[in-house]
């Protein structure tokens, strides 16, 4: 071991202080130099690293503890969103080809046209973006790939299944497969099978920051809607005459409400309400 002569309280406490910066506080480097000094009674060089890795980590803690604490509440946040989202949605298991269903899941229902898939066996996704309801596709290569004759375009009341959720900062991956199967010709033969595609919400990282999972699930059921709610909606009717509060009833809170003096329209997902002086007129 190596051994060297005392160094000094002052020097200690001081020597260094370039490397702590601003952030550092003199009397917290004494109380922290004596500790060492304690500790360290006659080991020169261990105890100068020591004293400066500690003023290091003393200077940069205050932010240093305040991103951790940061990136663990955020982290947190997107687990619970997951595992909502994953209680309520069940994920259908395949195959290593993703052609054989093993343990089929929840069915949804495609509602917007929009959607690329390419061949459910392929390595890559084609990554449809969906920033405020509205679907694009990503730029760059990928984009350059879906052209090709393998892939096929999802049209509204397609059924999926979901087979992966990823919750990321300031976005939410969900991973589709198509329902049924398709011919489709490769290398001179026709063989059967799904396609796939990766739906990318671009909700935002203030707004995953302190969203619940249900204001994942109504970006994420604009575009694939259950089947199970879906077939529950069409059992619903909404009648002539009848009051705001009877519709919410049937249908429960609109998307948006729209007041236009003694007119006013309930939004949904797939129609319109419309009230004339707090009575239905109309729906469309």
């Amino acid at each position: 071991m190596i051994r060297g002569a005392e160094i000094p309280l002052s020097e200690l406490a001081f020597q260094g202080s370039d490397e702590a910066g601003q952030l550092g506080n003199s009397t917290n480097r004494l109380l922290i130099a004596q500790l060492i000094n304690d500790f360290y009674p006659k080991r020169s060089v261990e105890r100068t690293w020591m004293k400066n890795l500690i003023l290091k980590l003393i200077c940069i803690s205050p932010l240093g503890i305040f991103l951790a604490l940061g990136v663990e509440a955020n982290a947190s946040n997107h687990d619970a969103i997951k595992e909502a989202l994953e209680a309520k949605y069940q994920h259908t298991k395949t195959g290593i080809d993703r052609i054989r269903i093993t343990q089929p899941g929840t069915v949804f229902i495609v509602q917007k046209d929009g959607i690329s898939g390419d061949l459910a066996s392929d390595m890559t996704f084609l990554n449809n973006k969906v920033n405020n309801g509205q679907i694009a596709q990503a730029g760059g290569f990928m984009a350059s790939m879906q052209g090709k004759t393998t892939s096929r375009d999802l049209k509204a009341g397609d059924k999926v299944y979901l087979f992966k959720i990823d919750v990321k900062d300031d976005k939410v991956e969900v991973f589709i497969i198509t329902s049924e199967t398709y011919d489709v010709n490769l290398h001179g033969s026709t063989k059967q099978t799904r396609y796939k595609a990766l739906l990318t919400f671009e909700l935002g990282r203030e707004f995953l920051a302190t969203a619940d999972a249900a204001a994942i699930e109504k970006a994420v059921e604009a575009i694939i809607t259950p089947e199970s709610e879906v077939k529950a909606a069409s059992t619903k009717s909404v009648d002539l005459g009848q009051s705001p509060a009877q519709v919410e009833a049937a249908l429960g809170r609109p998307d948006k409400i729209v007041n236009l003096a003694s007119k006013m329209i309930y939004v949904y997902k797939d129609m319109k309400v419309v009230f004339v002086d707090g009575k239905v007129s109309d729906v469309q």
